[in-house]
């Protein structure tokens, strides 16, 4: 107590020069300032006859870790009997384990099946220009920020919102739209599961007719309809049936009538007509589903230090796998033809602003900001781990997989568009379709089909299974965060209970109508939380606190000041991109379907209050920081916008200077804008 309260002197007597200057000179922030330093000033009288000359240097005080820190504008409290007191985190054993496990999160199953898809669709080469472009100004410039303030405060999703407590509502937002996703996406890791399985049979089950599944258009090989098909009872010959051709034939988009979709659609889903009808549950699915939680168990109950070591496998066997992959195909004829498909470039298309939103859109579900995830890993570093190099390592990679994913996908939709005999163009599909149905239909033809169809849908289980680490690692770290006294020890048990939830939930999604359900979340889910999330963030970073601030604070960290060209993106480019590209995405909005499916008008409905969802905590928490304050609503406004008493450095030696400099730094919009454009000199750290 004593130590508490000559620290609490010291800390008034040194900076109440500096203070005295500030007030009346901001004119957002004096009057709060003013009551502050008054009653800091009252008191530090009596309180420093009982301070040491030991607790004071010629300079001001030391950099220790005060109990209590009471000086302009913010007022550090730590009581460490309460849930949020200081804990010693726990970091990646190497950095290398962050960066493995980022890059097992950024490099999903948007790579493989989505960005070809996207490209093909956009220009094809010529998407690569707007697709960089958003990189660069957009989506880096995020990655960057997130992973700076995490590693600052060394606080999860929630936790790092404390820099800015009016919204504090984001990272609960997104801590909801993880939850929310978290069911639905394991789904993926259990189809590849039953993949697997079935790749051990002698016959690949979805390369034949016959089957309780199929129907009595079922055809085995789609190349063999340039004269007539079969299949266990019928045959038809659709040269003649109506003049049905091959090309005809996969401009259909309803659920086909080739062995492996019937496969997937009749089997693997089993799918009934409609969202309306639910049906039963695949009970196949949801054993291969349990499966694919006991596997986020065993690699996450003991924390980062474990799946920091798990990801070097499940990270880096995909690129082997489809390195193999790719060698194998180009072996084979057309595959030639597709990669020109891919790189041939349409300049035109670059005129179009639907090019341009898609490509932003692709970037960050790919690379994943405004998730939370970002967060969550980055506040396992180390306080002085380079931030800035890693997110551009993080981007490089992830996004370089996208483009070389292209490559493979093309290689072989042009081995098929040989085959079939008709125009690469139609047989290029996007989503689970490529992954389940255009794949495996590939692989099938190769030598020894089993175990290039076994390598790989093992290779889609450990992209899967990266991403789920992730999202099932922000759940817990929220949970402990939250309660860090009573579970920061029982680790095991919150993964645990997290997996259950989900898996429960996630039984929903193993009916019949459960396909539909998913389309109907993924579609909404992250409609209007996604963008409005990652300009908030710039927004409340660079104007609310400062970016004069931010940018001393990153220098503790990295003992470098901020590059004019990032405070240039955070402040200004990058808000004014993410704005437009959300106002476009809002404007166009379609409908969803599935297949040839139209969802009724009242599941649109549905659809949109999911979309809302995420985007309510950060209403009532604007609501309940504006009430719990005191004053006008200015001053309350004012204060919420500021930093809580949780906001400090996970380097509790720097906490001192931190403090003052938020006393020091103006906020005002005129200062801001000003350190945007100042070169900063490097400081000691």
């Amino acid at each position: 107590m004593r130590k508490a309260l000559s620290v609490t002197a010291v800390s008034s007597q040194w900076s109440r020069r500096h203070k005295c200057r500030l007030l009346g000179k901001n004119p957002i922030f004096s009057s709060i300032a003013s009551e502050r330093h008054n009653t800091a000033c009252d008191c530090g009288q009596s309180q420093l006859k009982m301070m040491s000359d030991s607790d004071v240097t010629d300079n001001g005080p030391k950099d220790t870790s005060p109990s209590t820190i009471a000086v302009g504008l913010v007022e550090m409290n730590e009581d460490t009997s309460s849930g949020d007191a200081r804990h010693k985190r726990e970091h990646w054993s190497s950095q290398w384990d962050y960066i493995m496990s980022m890059i097992g999160y950024c490099v999903g199953f948007g790579n493989l099946w989505r960005f070809p898809y996207l490209c093909n669709r956009n220009g094809g080469g010529a998407f690569v220009i707007p697709f960089l472009v958003f990189i660069i100004i957009a989506a880096l410039p995020v990655f960057y920020l997130e992973a700076s303030l995490a590693q600052f405060s060394g606080k999860g999703a929630v936790q790092t919102w404390h820099f800015c407590p009016l919204l504090k509502g984001i990272g609960i937002g997104t801590v909801i739209v993880v939850a929310l996703c978290q069911p639905y996406f394991q789904i993926l890791l259990a189809w590849p599961i039953y993949y697997m399985v079935k790749s051990c049979s002698s016959v690949l089950p979805w390369t034949t007719c016959g089957n309780w599944w199929n129907t009595d258009l079922c055809v085995e090989d789609i190349s063999t309809l340039k004269g007539h098909s079969m299949n266990s009872t019928h045959i038809l010959n659709y040269t003649d049936a109506a003049g049905t051709n091959i090309a005809e034939l996969w401009r259909n988009k309803t659920l086909s009538h080739t062995a492996v979709e019937e496969f997937y659609q009749y089997h693997v889903l089993n799918i009934s007509s409609g969202i309306h009808e639910i049906g039963s549950i695949q009970w196949h699915i949801v054993g291969c589903l349990f499966a694919s939680y006991v596997l986020i168990f065993l690699c996450l109950f003991r924390g980062i230090k474990a799946s920091g070591k798990v990801v070097y496998v499940t990270a880096l066997l995909p690129y082997i796998l489809l390195v193999a992959i790719f060698i194998r195909t180009c072996s084979l004829p057309g595959a030639v033809d597709g990669i020109m498909y891919y790189l041939k470039p349409e300049f035109g298309k670059l005129l179009t602003g639907q090019v341009w939103s898609e490509a932003c859109i692709q970037v960050f579900y790919s690379l994943g900001p405004g998730w939370g995830i970002i967060m969550t890993a980055s506040s396992y570093n180390k306080f002085r781990e380079p931030t800035l190099r890693d997110s551009i390592i993080l981007c490089t990679v992830s996004e370089g997989t996208s483009i070389f994913a292209g490559f493979v996908t093309f290689a072989i939709l042009g081995v098929m568009a040989e085959r079939v005999g008709v125009p690469i163009f139609e047989v290029v599909s996007s989503g689970p379709g490529l992954g389940f149905v255009a794949y495996p239909e590939a692989l099938s033809h190769l030598p020894l089909p089993q175990l290039w169809s076994f390598l790989f849908f093992l290779m889609l289980l450990t992209v899967g299974l990266d991403g789920q680490f992730m999202f099932v690692e922000l759940l817990t770290t929220t949970v402990i965060d939250q309660f860090p006294t009573t579970l920061r020890h029982r680790r095991g048990w919150v993964t645990g209970v997290t997996c259950v939830i989900a898996f429960a939930a996630g039984i929903i999604i193993c009916t019949q109508g459960g396909p539909y359900i998913m389309q109907l979340i993924d579609w909404y889910l992250v409609a209007l939380s996604l963008f409005l999330f990652c300009t908030l963030e710039c927004v409340a970073a660079v104007w609310f606190y400062g970016i004069k601030q931010l940018n001393e604070d990153i220098d503790m960290m990295s003992g470098r000041p901020l590059p004019m060209l990032v405070k240039v993106l955070w402040g200004i480019i990058t808000p004014a991109i993410l704005v437009a590209v959300f106002i476009a995405t809002i404007s166009q909005y379609d409908s969803p379907t599935y297949g040839k499916y139209t969802y009724p008008a009242e599941v649109e409905t549905i659809g949109w209050m999911i979309a809302l969802i995420p985007v309510v905590p950060v209403i009532i928490v604007m609501i309940k920081s504006l009430l719990k304050r005191q004053g006008s609503l200015q001053r309350r406004l004012m204060l919420s916008l500021r930093p809580n008493s949780q906001w400090r450095p996970a380097d509790d030696s720097l906490t001192t200077r931190h403090t003052e400099a938020l006393v020091h730094n103006r906020r005002t919009f005129s200062e801001n804008l000003r350190c945007i454009f100042k070169t900063h000199t490097q400081s000691k750290r």
